[in-house]
């Protein structure tokens, strides 16, 4: 009996966002959740430069009593721009290493590397034309979060937390917080354009675009004056 065309189709539900940034943190961390569980991949990713993104993915699959590997990426110790002065971003920075701990103690893998898309050769100019920028801006085209999910994903299989070819689902956000998972079949950053293959995006803004500094672009929204505030677990 031949197949029908209802067995070509592989239908999921996708969400888009009205606005970019920290809002869509809680969504998108569960429809990303339910679907790493009934894809059945090996790992879920989350990019978090303090680590309250990534708390609140580490107390779901704790209180879903799940097995899923959750790895955590961060950003090296740092500071961005905020609406009060700067953030400190990277959970070994002094400011977020509370929720680095309480993170270790919920089992959460943590990775702290050099972004694919951001290698020494971009200390030349952030603008200037080399491969890396080139990419990074393709890639800018589905939004900062799907972009950052990506690059997250390719971090944790460079790293060893995932395995090269390894199914995953990986949450990556706009400026602060989540806002975009996807569904990909990861593998080491220099194997990047031949094998890499994003297959779903569970979740993303409707309208990729920002204004720099992004807590003044009309189009994202989210709670900052957490980023100023003591970690509790």
């Amino acid at each position: 009996m031949g197949k029908t065309e209802s067995d070509n189709i592989i239908s999921r539900e996708v969400y888009y966002y009205r606005f970019k940034g920290e809002v869509n943190t809680g969504h998108v961390i569960g429809v990303a959740v339910r679907r790493a569980l009934d894809v059945g991949v090996s790992a879920l990713i989350v990019a978090s430069e303090t680590g309250r993104s990534a708390l609140k993915a580490a107390r779901l699959l704790r209180d879903l009593n799940t097995r899923l590997k959750l790895v955590v990426v961060t950003h090296p110790p740092d500071e961005t721009w905020g609406p009060r002065g700067k953030i400190p971003i990277g959970l070994k920075h002094p400011h977020n290493v509370k929720a680095l701990k309480c993170l270790k103690s919920l089992g959460a893998i943590i990775i702290q590397s050099t972004r694919p898309l951001a290698p020494p050769s971009r200390s030349i100019g952030w603008e200037q034309t080399l491969p890396e920028t080139i990419i990074d801006k393709v890639l800018s085209i589905f939004g900062q979060g799907v972009k950052i999910a990506i690059e997250a994903s390719l971090m944790a299989t460079d790293s060893g937390a995932v395995d090269r070819g390894d199914l995953v689902v990986s949450l990556g956000g706009t400026f602060k917080g989540l806002d975009a998972a996807i569904v990909a079949k990861t593998t080491y950053s220099y194997y990047f354009l031949r094998e890499y293959e994003l297959l779903e995006i569970i979740a993303k803004p409707y309208y990729t675009r920002v204004k720099l500094p992004e807590y003044q672009d009309p189009t994202w929204k989210g709670d900052l004056e957490q980023y100023y505030e003591e970690i509790t677990c």
